[in-house]
């Protein structure tokens, strides 16, 4: 109230002093003209005020011009509030702008298709993945119908049926599948979002498949155990003539059903290690050379009945890295040799630098070979391109899947070349990056740089003085 009064108070004193003028003019004069100065200072007031407003309006519809100066109190008061109201509306209004470009070019980075729509389906806004799926053109299509860009009688009857609990999926002429989801923001607004579920389709036919595999690796064996322990169980029986009593060939075969299923066992537990990653383990320098002759070593003695086994290792290959890992990449690719050669085939392992700096192992056989069109598919778990050939040398359809995962930890990569009838090459390439020095080499250098460069006189001659002499001094 008494600020009110203080921004009122110029105005009131104006009126006043105006009223004591006219009547002291209409005193000492005459009345007329007491009245008429009050009638032109009434109008003068009015006139003055009239011009603040007419330079208010002017100004409020020229927000770019500075604030006007004036000398009335009142409404130099008006101008500054108004001011400081445009400043803060300025102000909150660029915070929004620039929330909103914010938040928008984050929904256009998005890989899922965003479209904003009203409650009556028109287009307010969408990004470009959207674009791309529904042939919206951008800005001059925003207003139109949503509907007017679905093709698709399903996905229209999902819309309309405004049943959005759940996603709505469908697949493209290409292949891919999509599925949409409607969220309603509020009675005005709502967003469709559209995603590729391609992969995920992918990774959950994979693990339905592995799951599968599994089963069906299990069930074969386990039936031929269940089967001769029952003949056990029969065979115990004195009563029964009918009995029958295990031979040494069924208690062999019982066991070979047992190692396979533990090499089953032992290829998923590192399959799966190796999936988990290798975060808890610490790099290791090695000798590549001495991990690939031992291999070589291993498989030669192994096959030395049926294959012939040659290596070619380059020297002083020291690496940094998982040698447990390459290790059993490199012994899967041998031991798929052998199995996929026939007998009197020969396997040639080869290890050496190339002139890029990069690391290769290759395998090479004069096996069966793969076909070109199976070879895209062979670092899948359990895909055998001859299911029958891989159970008979009892392969578990997972090595080169571990190969993969392994090669995967060292930043490598395998090439894989192959004929039909006429072998196949599999070559492990590892980047320049992981090469090392040899540790002791290092350490032979360091001793030799630690010895003084030359020894003491006394030294010397104690050293050349006989054990005699020595005694004496030592005495």
């Amino acid at each position: 109230m008494l600020k009110r009064l203080r921004l009122m108070g110029p105005v009131i004193f104006r009126l006043i002093l105006l009223c004591c003028v006219s009547l002291a003019i209409a005193g000492l004069i005459t009345p007329v003209w007491g009245t008429a100065f009050l009638i032109a200072g009434l109008f003068l007031e009015i006139f003055m005020t009239l011009n603040y407003i007419v330079r208010l309006a002017q100004w409020l519809e020229e927000p770019e011009t500075q604030t006007p100066s004036v000398r009335s109190g009142l409404w130099s008061e008006i101008f500054y509030r108004v001011s400081r109201s445009r400043k803060a509306l300025q102000t909150n209004t660029r915070r929004l702008q620039d929330r909103e470009q914010r938040y928008r070019k984050t929904l256009a980075a998005l890989p899922e298709g965003i479209v904003l729509v009203k409650t009556d389906w028109a287009v307010s806004w969408c990004n470009e993945a959207a674009e791309r799926l529904f042939d919206i053109h951008g800005e001059q299509d925003f207003g139109r119908h949503f509907f007017a860009f679905i093709h698709n009688e399903a996905i229209l009857a999902y819309l309309k049926a405004g049943r959005f609990d759940e996603g709505y999926t469908w697949r493209l002429g290409s292949g891919k599948a999509m599925e949409m989801n409607v969220v309603v923001v509020d009675r005005k607004n709502a967003i469709v979002v559209t995603r590729d579920i391609s992969e995920q389709e992918r990774l959950d036919a994979m693990r339905r498949d592995f799951v599968a595999n599994v089963s069906h690796e299990l069930r074969t064996p386990l039936t031929v155990l269940m089967g001769f322990l029952d003949m056990a169980l029969h065979g115990l029986d004195d009563s029964d003539r009918n009995r029958v009593v295990l031979q040494t060939s069924h208690l062999s075969l019982m066991r070979d059903q047992a190692d396979r299923m533990q090499r089953l066992i032992n290829d998923l537990l590192t399959l799966s290690r190796l999936e988990t990653g290798g975060s808890d383990k610490k790099l290791e320098v090695f000798s590549l050379t001495d991990l690939v002759t031992t291999i070589a070593e291993e498989i030669r003695v192994m096959a030395a009945k049926t294959h012939t086994v040659t290596a070619d290792v380059a020297p002083g290959i020291w690496v940094t890295g998982y040698p447990d890992e390459l290790r059993s990449a490199v012994v899967n690719l041998m031991t798929n040799a052998v199995r996929y050669t026939p007998p009197g085939g020969v396997i040639r392992l080869v290890c050496c630098v190339r002139g890029d700096g990069a690391i290769t192992v290759s395998v090479s056989d004069n096996g069966i070979g793969i076909a070109e069109k199976d070879i895209p598919r062979l670092t899948e778990r359990f895909y055998r391109v001859d299911k029958s050939r891989s159970r008979d040398t009892g392969g578990t359809g997972l090595g080169l899947a571990i190969v993969k995962h392994a090669l995967l930890h060292h930043n490598a990569r395998m090439q894989i070349e192959s004929e039909l009838g006429k072998g196949s090459t599999f070559t492990v390439v590892l980047p320049g990056t992981i090469r090392a020095r040899d540790p002791e080499a290092l350490e032979s250098a360091r001793e030799v740089a630690e010895l003084p460069q030359s020894l003491p006189e006394n030294a010397i001659r104690d050293a050349l003085e006989p054990d005699g002499a020595g005694g004496r001094g030592a005495g």
